[in-house]
C-alpha cells in the first residue's frame, strides 16, 4: 500500500519519534517508578475489577493505565515504556494537528511544512526524555494527550461553520479537559490557555468567553477544595523526607520565589537548548523577595507577557508560543510547595509553546532563506535526536541515572544518597559506603544514610557496629521507621526475638505499610514459637509485596507450621516459577514426606536437586522418600550424594545406616556409624548421641 502525499509526513514523523525513543523500551524502573509500580494496590491486581479499584483517586485515568500495564504485563518494564512511547507519538501527531490548524486559520504559507517542523522539534526534544523514558513521567505525557486534544478540538470549534459542529467540538473540549484533570491536576491551566487563544485570535475582545474560561480554574479548585486542602497539607508535612533527614519543605513564599526563579533560569533555557539535564538538579532556595535572581525572573516574565501583546498582530505564532509556555503547568506549580522544585517532566506540556516557536522560526527562515530552512531543521532534528537517544540511556537504570545526577550536582546530599542506595541494591557495598559517606559530609543529620549503612554492616556480619549505628539513628530520629526496621532485623539475626518484636511493632506504628517491618516481626514471632501471630504478619507482608519471593516463602512455611498444608502447598507451587524454585520444590517434597505422600515427594524433590547443585538437604529428603517406599538402593545413592556434597552432614550417616539396616546389611550399617563416631565423636552434635545409641543396639 502506497502512502498518499498528505500521509507521508505523518508517517515519517511517527517513525522518527519512535526511533528516537526505541532505546528507552528496555530501561528498568527507576526513581519514583518503584513507588508506583511496586505499591500494594498495583501488585494485587489480578482482575479487571482490581484495576478499577486501584484507579480510585484524583489521578484515576493515569492509574487505570498503570493497572492495565500490570494486568497484561506484570512487572516487566517493557510494556510500561512502550505505552509511554506510544502516547508520546500520539502527542506529536496532536501537536502537528494543532499547529496545522492554527497556521491554516492564520493563512500562513507552507503551513504543512511549518507544522511539521514544530512537531518534529517537539517529538525529538531532549528535555522530554525525562517524561517519555521515565515510567512515572507518564503523568505528564498522558495528561498532555488529553490537554492537546482539547486544544485541537477547541481550535476546530472556533472556525466551524455549522453550529452543530461548534457544539460538538466545544463539548469535546470540555470532555478532554476533564480527562486531563483526572489524569493530573496540572491540567487546571488549560482553560487559561484557551482563553488566551480567544484573546489572540479575535479583533474584538470576547470578554464573556475569556472571563468564563479564566474563571474555570478557580471554580474547579473550589469544587475540589477538600481534596486540594488535603493534598497541600500532605505536601506541607513532607513526612517521608523529613523523617529520613532530608530536611523540611520550603515555606510557601520561599517556594514561590524559588520556583519562579527556577522556571526562568532552569526550565526556559533548557526548553531552548536542552543541555545539562538532571533528574535531581541542585536548586538553591531564594530566601528574600529582593533577591536579584528573583527580580530578574519577574522582569523576564513581564517581558514575555508584554511580547504576547506586542506580537499579537505582527507575529501571532510568537504570541501563541509564549502563551503556551506561560499559561501552562510551567508556572502553575509555583503555588504548590512540592518537595522537588524541579522535575523535568513537568516541562512536557509547555513544550507545545516550543513547537509553536519552532514553527514560527521555520516560517521566518522559509521567507528569508527558502533553500536553507528545510536543511537547517533537518540538521536540528538530527542533533536533538542524537542528544535524546543519549539522554534516554541515563534513564535506563538507577545507577546510570544517579551517577549522572551526582556528576551534575556534586554538592547535593540526596544525589549521593540515591546513588549509594542504587549501588547497595546491586551489592556494590564499597561504592555504596563511599557515597553514603559523601552524603553525610554534606548533610551530617541524614538519618536514612546511617540506616542504610547499617544494612550493609548487617550483610557483612558486623553486628556490633550495626547496632551502634542503629541505636544512634533511632534515638536521634524517633519517627524514622526504617531505622527501627533495621534494628529489628539485627535483633532477629542475633536471636533476640523479644527486642525485635518491640522495635518492629514501633516501626509498624510509624509506617503501617512497611512490608519489611511486618515480615521481620513475623520472623521474630516465629523465633518465639508464636506461630499464629507470625502467620498474620507474613500475610500482611505478602499483601503489601506479593512480588517478593522471600516473603511468599515465609508465608508458605507459616501456613505449614499452622497445619494448613493445602495453603502452604499453594504458595510453594507458585514459587516454583521464580528465583526460589529449588527451595520451593524442596519444601514441597518435605511437606509431602510429612503427609506420607512419598510418590509426590519424589516428584517434587527430583527437580529440586536438578535445579541446584550441590543441594545436600534436598538429596537427604529425597533419600528419606525412597527409604519410606523401601527403594533402598535409590535411598543409599541419595544419602551417599549428601555425604559427598557435605561430609559434615550429621543426618545423612544415620539415614544411610538405617537404610542398610532395613536392607538387612547390619554390618554395613555398623561400619558407617563407627566411621562417623570416629571422625566427629568430639563434637556436640545431637546426631552423635543418636549414632552412639544406634551402635549400641547393633552391637
Amino acid at each position: 500500500m502506497k502512502l498518499g502525499f498528505k500521509s507521508r509526513p505523518l508517517f515519517f514523523l511517527v517513525v522518527i519519534t519512535a526511533v528516537c525513543y526505541i532505546n528507552s523500551l528496555h530501561g528498568d524502573f527507576v526513581f519514583d517508578d518503584m513507588v508506583i509500580v511496586f505499591s500494594s494496590g498495583m501488585l494485587n491486581i489480578h482482575t479487571l475489577h482490581d484495576i478499577a479499584a486501584n484507579a480510585d483517586g484524583p489521578r484515576m485515568i493515569l492509574f487505570l493505565t498503570y493497572g492495565l500495564n500490570h494486568y497484561f504485563g506484570g512487572l516487566n518494564p517493557f510494556g510500561y515504556h512502550l505505552v509511554n512511547v506510544v502516547l508520546h507519538v500520539v502527542n506529536v501527531l496532536l501537536v502537528y494537528g494543532i499547529l496545522l490548524t492554527a497556521l491554516r486559520q492564520m493563512e500562513f504559507r507552507n503551513a504543512m511544512k511549518a507544522a511539521y517542523a514544530g512537531a518534529l522539534v517537539f517529538g525529538v526534544h531532549t528535555l522530554f526524555s525525562s517524561a517519555v523514558s521515565y515510567v512515572a513521567g507518564r503523568s505528564s505525557v498522558l495528561c498532555a494527550t488529553f490537554y492537546f486534544s482539547s486544544v485541537l478540538v477547541f481550535l476546530k470549534g472556533l472556525d466551524a461553520s455549522r453550529r452543530s459542529s461548534r457544539i460538538v467540538n466545544f463539548a469535546l473540549t470540555g470532555l478532554f479537559f476533564l480527562l486531563a484533570w483526572w489524569t493530573k491536576q496540572e491540567a487546571i491551566t488549560l482553560p487559561l490557555l484557551l482563553a488566551c487563544i480567544i484573546f489572540l485570535r479575535t479583533e474584538k475582545i470576547e470578554w464573556r468567553w475569556i472571563g468564563g474560561l479564566a474563571a474555570t480554574p478557580l471554580i474547579a479548585a473550589f469544587l475540589v477544595r477538600k481534596q486540594l486542602t488535603a493534598m497541600f497539607a500532605s505536601i506541607a508535612a513532607n513526612e517521608q523526607l523529613v523523617k529520613a533527614g532530608f530536611g523540611t519543605i520550603l515555606s510557601v513564599p520561599i517556594f514561590f520565589r524559588t520556583y519562579v526563579t527556577a522556571a526562568v533560569t532552569y526550565y526556559l533555557p533548557r526548553l531552548v537548548i536542552p543541555v545539562r539535564l538532571s533528574a535531581d538538579p541542585d536548586i538553591v532556595a531564594v530566601e528574600q523577595w529582593y533577591s536579584p535572581e528573583f527580580i530578574f525572573s519577574l522582569l523576564l516574565l513581564s517581558v514575555l507577557l508584554w511580547s504576547i501583546l506586542r506580537f499579537k498582530k505582527s507575529q501571532p505564532l510568537i504570541s501563541f508560543g509564549i502563551a503556551a509556555l506561560l499559561f501552562s503547568p510551567l508556572l502553575a506549580y509555583a503555588i504548590t510547595p512540592l518537595p522537588d522544585v524541579v522535575l523535568e517532566h513537568r516541562a512536557y506540556i509547555p513544550g507545545l509553546g516550543i513547537a509553536f516557536l519552532a514553527a514560527w522560526l521555520f516560517q521566518w527562515m522559509d521567507r528569508k532563506y527558502a533553500r536553507a530552512a528545510s536543511a537547517a531543521f533537518a540538521t536540528l532534528g538530527i542533533v536533538l535526536m542524537a542528544m535524546t537517544i543519549s539522554q534516554n540511556s541515563v534513564w535506563a537504570n538507577n545507577i546510570a541515572l544517579w551517577e549522572d545526577a551526582t556528576a551534575k550536582a556534586p554538592e547535593k546530599a540526596r544525589t549521593h544518597f540515591n546513588l549509594a542506595q542504587s549501588y547497595q541494591n546491586v551489592g556494590r557495598y564499597p561504592d555504596a559506603l563511599r557515597e553514603y559517606d559523601r552524603a553525610l559530609v554534606l548533610k551530617p543529620d541524614l538519618f536514612a544514610a546511617y540506616s542504610n549503612m547499617s544494612g550493609i554492616l548487617l550483610e557483612q556480619g558486623q553486628m556490633d557496629k550495626a547496632q551502634t549505628v542503629l541505636q544512634k539513628v533511632t534515638s536521634l530520629a524517633p519517627n524514622f521507621s526504617e531505622g527501627f526496621v533495621n534494628l529489628g532485623v539485627l535483633y532477629v539475626r542475633t536471636r533476640q526475638p523479644d527486642k525485635a518484636v518491640e522495635v518492629l511493632s514501633h516501626a509498624i506504628d510509624l509506617a503501617p505499610d512497611s512490608y519489611t517491618a511486618h515480615f521481620n516481626r513475623a520472623e521474630a514471632l516465629t523465633l518465639k514459637s508464636e506461630f499464629k501471630a507470625a502467620l498474620e504478619g507474613y500475610k500482611e507482608a505478602a499483601r503489601l509485596r506479593p512480588d517478593v519471593p522471600q516473603i511468599r516463602m515465609g508465608l508458605a512455611v507459616a501456613y505449614w507450621r499452622d497445619g494448613d498444608f493445602d495453603a502452604s502447598e499453594h504458595e510453594l507451587v507458585e514459587l516454583t516459577n521464580g528465583p526460589l524454585a529449588a527451595d520451593a520444590y524442596r519444601n514441597l517434597g518435605v511437606l509431602e514426606n510429612q503427609r506420607r505422600r512419598f510418590d509426590r515427594a519424589i516428584e517434587y524433590l527430583r527437580p529440586a536437586v536438578s535445579q541446584r547443585n550441590p543441594f545436600p538437604e534436598a538429596h537427604n529428603d529425597l533419600g528419606i522418600a525412597y527409604l519410606n517406599k523401601q527403594m533402598y538402593d535409590a535411598a543409599i545413592e541419595q544419602f551417599q550424594t549428601v555425604l559427598a556434597q557435605q561430609p559434615t552432614n550429621g543426618a545423612a550417616p544415620l539415614n544411610l545406616a538405617l537404610t542398610y539396616e532395613k536392607k538387612g546389611e547390619a554390618a554395613a550399617a555398623r561400619q558407617i556409624l563407627e566411621k562417623y563416631v570416629e571422625q566427629y565423636g568430639t563434637t556436640n552434635s545431637p546426631f552423635m548421641t543418636q549414632a552412639r545409641e544406634r551402635l549400641s543396639k547393633l552391637n
